[in-house]
């Protein structure tokens, strides 16, 4: 009798290590997996797969011999099976849920850059604004492109691992899909239509610097002219033009430094320095750093 059960714990002993893995198992780890590389979601899934099937081989029970001794196992093998097949779901459904919210807030992101592509025009603002959509997508493109990709895959493990086709994540699968490469192609014709511009955009961009920085210049010499240095001004009338010279003063600042940075974006150069001042507390442009710009 001994030997048998001696046996039995032999050929079954990989059970503790799965009973342990299944009683550690809660909201935590499965939190923990939000990001998990593709890879390690398809071993854990392989592993889950693999071990259903070895706990569906376990005996009911073990009667040994002169039925000395009846070890029953059906609690213990239906436990595990429950918990098995919970843990699959819980994986499917965070899995699901990673797909949408990825999915929508990607196609939400590259929207944005086609609405900046496809409504550029001669207007030089318009350009500049897209320029810079540009620009940030040329340096984001890795990065965006990497989320496509993990999205996809994602899709792929919910396909090829829980074998589960649903028509929600198929129809979201394929417009992300379409969206990725309509956002390609905008970024595409948008860099063409700069690239054949450039000669007429930088020349129209250093004109527009110019006006906005003799506007700001303007708005500092009036804010240090007589009216604004004399005490014997009415004050609250006083405070107040100064208020409008300042919402004036940050309207152009913010203007000049959308400007910088569509220059930027055409030359590859920082570009001349705005040179204005202010003695009244206002933002400088300085270079136009999007660190000092308002806003």
């Amino acid at each position: 009798m001994l030997q048998e059960v001696q046996e039995f714990c032999r050929d079954y002993h990989w059970m503790t290590g799965v009973y342990e893995f299944l009683q550690a198992w809660g909201c935590q780890k499965l939190e923990s997996m939000r990001g998990y590389p593709i890879k390690n979601y398809v071993m854990l899934v392989t592993r889950l797969n693999a071990w259903q099937a070895q706990v569906s081989r376990i005996p009911m029970e073990l009667i040994t011999r002169g039925r000395l001794l009846l070890l029953s196992c059906h609690n213990i093998r239906a436990e595990m099976e429950s918990k098995l097949v919970n843990i699959r779901k819980d994986i499917l459904e965070q899995v699901q849920n990673e797909c949408q919210s990825r999915s929508q807030q990607l196609i939400t992101e590259l929207t944005g850059f086609m609405k900046a592509f496809q409504t550029i025009n001669s207007d030089i603002h318009s350009i500049a604004w897209c320029s810079q959509k540009l620009n940030e997508a040329n340096e984001r493109y890795a990065e965006l492109e990497e989320q496509m990709e993990y999205t996809r895959s994602l899709y792929e493990l919910i396909r090829n691992h829980f074998g589960l086709f649903s028509a929600e994540n198929e129809a979201l699968d394929i417009s992300l899909m379409d969206t990725w490469e309509s956002f390609q192609y905008e970024k595409s014709q948008a860099s063409e239509f700069l690239l054949s511009k450039r000669h007429a955009i930088v020349p129209k961009l250093q004109q527009l610097m110019a006006t906005a920085l003799a506007e700001l210049e303007g708005v500092i010499e009036k804010a240090l002219s007589g009216p604004f240095m004399d005490p014997a001004q009415e004050q609250r009338s006083t405070e107040r033009q100064l208020i409008s010279l300042e919402r004036q003063y940050q309207s152009t600042v913010s203007s000049l430094c959308d400007l910088h940075h569509a220059y930027t974006t055409f030359t590859g150069t920082q570009g001349p320095a705005p040179s204005a001042t202010t003695t009244l507390g206002w933002y400088d442009p300085g270079w136009c750093d999007p660190g000092l710009c308002p806003g």
